[in-house]
């Protein structure tokens, strides 16, 4: 599929002429769209090292888990609105480029396994919701196998490294 017309209407548009000719603003837009990445980042870091009791063994991955959640979505709407605005300015060099379409399909595939697996997953954690000794715990039929927790969250982690390292490279190429 042609998706270049896409792109010369991208290129073609008032924000891309906005943020060609706005360099200032440019610049404060990359840097929201960068401390996004870190925030996003970060937060991911923070529940999949939990999940795999790595970092806070103490704290109950739910309350980890749930605090993360509303700055991982935060920061993707900073990245995602940052983003079109930075990629208005080089549209048609991003028609062509190869690490662009890996990073969306990295992004988009990142976005539907936080929504869908790595959500469902978690919630139904066995002994890693609530450390040991707690009170609260889930019933035996609603918890998964430890292995199964640990994937996702290494499976999560490798998916946005690939989108970290994709989006870096689109600078390079």
């Amino acid at each position: 599929m042609d998706v270049v017309f896409f792109f010369q209407w991208l290129d073609a548009s008032m924000l891309a002429e906005f943020s060609k000719s706005s360099s200032g603003i440019f610049a404060l837009v990359q840097t929201i769209h960068i401390a996004s990445m870190v925030v996003l980042g970060g937060m991911l870091l923070l529940g999949d090292l939990r999940m795999l009791n790595v970092v806070l063994p103490d704290v109950p991955s739910s309350f980890v888990i749930e605090n993360t959640k509303k700055w991982i979505y935060l920061a993707l709407v900073f990245i995602i609105l940052s983003g079109i605005y930075e990629a208005s300015a080089i549209a048609m060099k991003l028609a062509y480029n190869s690490f662009f379409f890996a990073k969306m399909a990295g992004l988009s595939m990142g976005i539907v396994f936080i929504l869908s697996l790595r959500s469902a997953v978690y919630r139904r954690a066995p002994g890693l919701v609530y450390p040991e000794g707690s009170s609260q715990t889930l019933s035996q039929s609603d918890t998964l196998r430890p292995w199964i927790v640990k994937l996702v969250a290494v499976t999560n982690l490798l998916i946005w490294f690939g989108v970290a390292s994709s989006g870096r490279w689109i600078g390079f190429s």
